[in-house]
């Protein structure tokens, strides 16, 4: 078996989400390149209040109901999230992120608010 050189320094790239105390969502240049989200322009938010789950349904139908403009930088994408934050009572006071995972049976990409990533703190 041979040696491979790891050139991907700089940030982590596992798939995470951060909700920020400003009221948007950002999702890790890991989840960018995970599950290929720079190629979709809007993003549908939904909730399971029951088991306390935020999932993300992709798309790039801007008239797809729901729809909010997702902003896809370098460094990761970022989405306006303050009124469904608010009407769901998700607190935001202050950042927290979270494991972004896709679940094959709702066909949703999925965070488990019950689960905050303690591994490091997220700065905005």
């Amino acid at each position: 078996m041979a040696f491979e050189r790891f050139i991907k320094t700089g940030r982590s790239s596992l798939p995470k989400v951060s909700i920020w105390s400003r009221g948007q969502i950002g999702f890790s240049l890991g989840a960018i390149n995970k599950y290929d989200l720079d190629k979709f322009s809007h993003v549908v938010l939904l909730y399971d209040k029951d088991d306390e789950k935020v999932g993300f349904m992709f798309t790039n139908n801007e008239h797809e109901e729901g729809a909010v403009k997702l902003s896809v930088r370098k460094t990761g994408a970022t989405v306006g999230a303050k009124p469904f934050l608010d009407y769901y009572e998700i607190d935001f006071s202050e950042t927290r992120r979270y494991d972004m995972k896709y679940d094959k049976e709702q066909n949703l990409y999925v965070i488990d608010l019950k689960e905050q990533d303690s591994s490091d703190k997220q700065t905005e």
